[in-house]
């Protein structure tokens, strides 16, 4: 369940999700599909985006100046 903004410098707590983006992942684990959400709030996500690894882990990348004026809801899976 998300709590919070990714963004460990922000502490913003999750409220509504009408603002910021939410992301969900889906990878395989040991044979099971594990699910994650990850949240930035409005704020951060006009200075941060996810950033995908290949082992499945999430973190975040500064963005070089882009602002994007529809958040959608994304839906990915990841193969491990």
């Amino acid at each position: 369940m998300i709590s919070q903004c990714m963004n460990p410098e922000c502490h913003k707590e999750l409220h509504y999700l009408r603002d910021g983006r939410v992301i969900r992942t889906m990878r395989r684990d040991a044979g099971q599909i594990r699910v994650e959400h990850f949240w930035l709030c409005g704020d951060c996500h006009i200075d941060y985006d996810f950033l995908f690894a290949k082992d499945g882990r999430v973190s975040l990348i500064r963005r070089p100046g882009f602002v994007e004026t529809v958040k959608p809801i994304l839906d990915l899976m990841l193969v491990s």
